[in-house]
């Protein structure tokens, strides 16, 4: 990994940890944000933070199995890519179901070319209009005007009640604005992993 790239954002990196196979359940997010937070007390305190769906996870019947590919990522300040390390092998407790991560490994962000994806932006709407409006008046207030597809409706519990928006990809950007869109992100609901983009190698179907 060169981190002599002058193409790596020096401003977020995404603190990546493998972990042990296990079960968790299908709605896992509000679980695991809660777990993370109480974990790294200084979370909440840094607004770009983010915490990415799990990867590599299997779906089961109403259960999510957790396998050898599977991993969590923190989307984070780099000044605290250090201090999120106190993670490694920790226990997280998911609403009485643990989550054992492993020794953590960086990942920068990079730019995409051209495309970047969301499983889930939240704008606090659920119909598909007014969400691509508000999401066109965020994204013109950094000025950029990218070409925005919605995809699946999503929705998952939170502890103040449900969160509603779509899966988002946008095309049409520069190398740098794709980068500032990584590291920035879109709408609320970070630590639930809303808003957080990455790279896409093409424009196709949104879903997942």
């Amino acid at each position: 990994m060169n981190w002599l790239s002058d193409e790596a954002s020096k401003l977020m990196v995404d603190v990546v940890f493998p972990l042990e196979q296990g079960t968790l359940a299908d709605d896992h997010a509000c679980a695991l944000s809660l777990a993370v937070r109480r974990a790294l007390p200084w979370f909440d305190e840094e607004a770009e933070a983010g915490i990415l769906p799990l990867s590599g996870l299997a779906r089961g019947d109403g259960v999510r199995f957790v396998g050898r590919r599977s991993r969590l990522a923190l989307r984070l300040p780099m000044r605290r890519s250090a201090s999120a390390d106190s993670l490694a092998d920790a226990r997280l407790d998911l609403d009485g179901i643990s989550l054992k991560l492993g020794a953590s490994s960086i990942r920068p962000l990079l730019p995409a070319r051209g495309v970047v994806y969301s499983h889930f932006v939240s704008v606090d709407t659920d119909d598909e209009i007014e969400f691509l409006a508000r999401c066109g008046v965020l994204l013109a207030e950094r000025g950029l005007k990218p070409q925005l597809i919605t995809g699946k409706a999503r929705e998952l519990r939170a502890r103040a009640g449900l969160v509603r928006g779509f899966s988002v990809m946008l095309h049409g950007l520069g190398a740098a604005e794709s980068l500032a869109l990584q590291e920035a992100g879109l709408g609320g609901h970070r630590a639930l992993g809303c808003g957080i983009f990455i790279p896409h190698k093409s424009v196709a179907a949104v879903g997942g």
